[in-house]
């Protein structure tokens, strides 16, 4: 029998998200080889936690199977990172639902836009940001020697509308 999938805000700091940072550093490592810098530990967790940020879960059952995050990027725009789908769980819409329930947070948090980027060794999160709306292409970053493709949309969640996840 399969559970019914639940979105909900989750902990940074909890057991379950160092997991899903740990396989997501790993799969950066294994795509990104000599090129990959700690993407993971490069920001404090206090980013991601409120009033500035949000870490978003899907949880099938108990088990966190997709998950997002925010953080601010200036004063109006929110920066999408930590974006991570199990293998077991992929190409079944669940990192459309984490943009999604993001956009909620964004909103929730009163930015207006957001923005994001991902690596050129990631074609499916290309396909995928494309996809939910945001608006970008490939450019070049001096410290990173592979293309960068940035993007961005406004925020489309209204606040009067957004639930909030317990």
């Amino acid at each position: 029998m399969t559970s019914a999938l639940t979105a909900r805000r989750l902990d940074i700091t909890s057991a379950d998200v160092a997991e899903v940072l740990d396989a997501l550093d790993e799969e950066y490592r294994t795509r990104y080889g000599e090129f990959y810098k700690d993407d993971i530990g490069a920001y404090p967790v206090s980013d991601f936690l409120a009033p500035d940020g949000a870490f978003i879960g899907i949880l099938d059952g108990d088990l966190l199977v997709a998950a997002g995050a925010i953080r601010r990027y200036d004063a109006t725009t929110a920066e999408v990172k930590r974006m991570w789908t199990r293998g077991s769980h992929r190409r079944r819409g669940l990192a459309q639902q984490v943009l999604r329930e993001l956009d909620i947070a964004a909103a929730e948090l009163g930015y207006t836009r957001i923005f994001l980027t991902t690596g050129s060794r990631q074609p499916e999160a290309v396909a995928l940001y494309r996809a939910s709306g945001f608006e970008g292409g490939e450019r070049r970053i001096p410290a990173f020697d592979l293309p960068v493709f940035a993007f961005e949309k406004p925020v489309t969640s209204d606040t009067r509308n957004a639930r909030t996840s317990a």
